[in-house]
């Protein structure tokens, strides 16, 4: 990345569009120029299902955004999640170029495309990331890019990302309702994992869960790779909707009720006291009264399930010795308390911690995701190209304003008064 370059990220929620612009300054950090979030709808258990729905909320995201940047955006980096992807491993070996005058930025492009040619896909299925784990030179493992390093050839380890079709033709469809074309697609728990996991972390084993309104993304770090990946459909509106049928109420009465005994075990209820509830389906609005037990028991129920799916996927793969490490993110039940006591519980790993990151200039915790983004693809590496296409906006300034008045009010001044003139 260089000074200057700009960035624009979008995260595609099932219920929320977020909208980062970043901009690298002088410190090669990445700077939020502009934000901007909104309500969304048309996208369900991860399929876009009304094209025109999700562009406008696209559209009003990144309006947002234009209006504090000063920026008129037409692309952007888009998320996606595990559902619509499977990321295959690969070993491959290439010459340099000039031996004699160190490796370049062409020699690593050039193995770049070598693995994009020679690796398998399915029907519809395309490339839309390669992940370099390692370079090893002369028998010497690199972590960055080995510009400069003197050799005839070199292999580098990647984990090549690769997305559905239709998913991609329908992000596509649903950028260009917004009047956007797309720079690529960004592998939501790489963004997310910058910025939340630790590096320590990520070399000994970690299990991020980040868990939304709908989808919870499980991913597995170990010795700084990404080595399980997936997303399961359920998360915290689901607790809401088992509240709502439980006890016969409105989702809305349920969430309330859900964010007022935010208890993930029963056992830490202190004041078992009785809450009115308003039956949704009685004529004469009866109110019915449970304990607040009930509720915490709804709660425990469904984010203890939720545990034992992600532990058994994980026995199944083989994965529960790699994990020293538990962090739960995300706005699903993060905040729920005793979710982390749950968890250790349930996945039986002790060391479980809770991360509700407040970011520098990203004032609302529904941007951390695509936050992540515009910083993960800023530090991409120097073979791939990051800007996103945007133009500056020029208005003319509070005193231009004021003199162009001055300039039209004595044009219609003089005007007037030489029409007077001829009629004389």
């Amino acid at each position: 990345m260089a000074i200057g370059d700009i960035i624009v990220g979008l995260d595609i929620g099932v219920s929320k569009v977020s909208c980062v612009i970043g901009q690298v300054n002088k410190f090669s950090e990445i700077e939020v120029i502009g934000y901007g979030l909104s309500n969304n709808s048309g996208i369900k258990r991860g399929q876009i299902l009304d094209y025109e729905r999700v562009g406008q909320s696209i559209r009003d995201a990144v309006n947002s955004a234009e209006q504090i940047s000063e920026l008129s955006v037409n692309s952007a980096y888009v998320n996606i999640k595990g559902m619509n992807v499977r990321i295959e491993k690969v070993v491959m070996e290439s010459e340099v170029e000039r031996p004699d005058d160190g490796m370049t930025v062409n020699d690593i492009y050039n193995l770049y495309t070598k693995i994009q040619i020679s690796t398998r896909l399915e029907r519809d299925e395309q490339i839309i990331d390669i992940l370099p784990s390692a370079y090893v030179v002369n028998g010497r493992i690199y972590k960055e890019e080995p510009i400069g390093a003197f050799c005839k050839t070199f292999q580098m380890e990647v984990e090549v990302v690769i997305a559905r079709g239709d998913y991609i033709v329908g992000v596509q469809k649903a950028l260009k309702c917004a009047g956007l074309k797309i720079d690529g697609l960004i592998l939501e728990t790489l963004a997310t994992s910058n910025i939340i996991l630790m590096p320590e972390e990520k070399q000994n084993g970690v299990l991020m869960l980040d868990i939304g309104g709908g989808h919870t993304d499980i991913s597995v770090y170990k010795k700084d790779k990404l080595e399980f990946y997936t997303t399961l459909p359920v998360g915290g509106d689901h607790i809401t909707n088992d509240i709502s049928l439980t006890f016969d109420i409105s989702t809305d009465e349920a969430e309330k009720l859900k964010r007022q005994y935010n208890l993930a075990l029963v056992s830490m209820i202190t004041n078992n006291h009785e809450i009115k509830l308003t039956s949704k389906s009685s004529s004469n609005n009866t109110n019915d009264i449970v304990k607040c037990s009930e509720i915490v028991q709804v709660i425990e129920a469904r984010i203890k399930e939720i545990y034992q799916i992600i532990r058994r996927m994980l026995q199944e793969k083989g994965m529960t010795t790699a994990i020293n490490t538990v962090v739960l993110t995300g706005q699903g039940i993060s905040s729920i308390v005793g979710a982390e006591e749950l968890a250790a519980k349930t996945l039986k790993i002790n060391n479980v911690r809770v991360c509700s990151p407040k970011l520098i200039n990203v004032i609302k915790p529904q941007h951390t995701t695509v936050y992540g983004m515009v910083r993960y693809i800023a530090g991409l590496g120097l073979s791939k190209h990051v800007n996103s296409d945007v133009q500056i906006v020029t208005e003319p300034s509070f005193k231009d304003k004021i003199f162009e008045g001055i300039e039209n009010f004595k044009e219609k001044f003089f005007f007037s008064k030489k029409k007077k003139q001829k009629k004389f």
